[in-house]
């Protein structure tokens, strides 16, 4: 059986563990921007180079740390209550600026909409005065075309 000693050299382990996922700079790559809300007795094993299960709440030693990531744990989901909110506020003015843009959008497609509408329509009175004047061009062509050619062909 391991001394006093050697607990407390885990313990600390553990200790200096827990200093450094506060602070943001763990050593395992796995706690890189761990939400602290997150934070587990296993959590902090694992960052001292122990196994999953080694802070117990059944071991006397480890009652003041196992108190300390708790208290962490729920200080963070408190805090994260107003985070919530700050991502709330965040998430409607996202939507209100969306909604904008899509205002916007919807004004230019209808602006769009309207110049294609007049645009068809010019189209169409072009293409009836091209049928017209077509339609007017050859019936004045045909009746000078037959008076030149029943003038070319009449006899003296």
């Amino acid at each position: 059986m391991k001394s006093g000693d050697g607990t407390s050299k885990g313990v600390g382990a553990c200790e200096e563990a827990l200093q450094r996922l506060l602070v943001g700079k763990p050593v395992v790559a796995e706690h890189v921007g761990l939400d602290l809300s997150k934070l587990t007795a296993s959590i902090v094993s694992l960052e001292a180079g122990f196994d999953r299960g080694y802070l117990k709440k059944s071991r006397k030693a480890h009652l003041p740390l196992l108190a300390q990531i708790e208290a962490v744990r729920a200080e963070a989901s408190k805090g994260a209550g107003s985070s919530s909110g700050k991502q709330i506020r965040q998430m409607e003015s996202q939507l209100a600026a969306l909604e904008r843009t899509l205002s916007i959008a919807q004004m230019q497609r209808d602006n769009v909409l309207a110049q294609n509408m007049k645009l068809w329509q010019r189209v169409r009175e072009l293409e009836r005065s091209v049928v017209d004047s077509r339609s007017g061009y050859s019936a004045k062509v045909e009746p000078l075309l037959r008076n030149n050619n029943d003038m070319t062909f009449t006899s003296a």
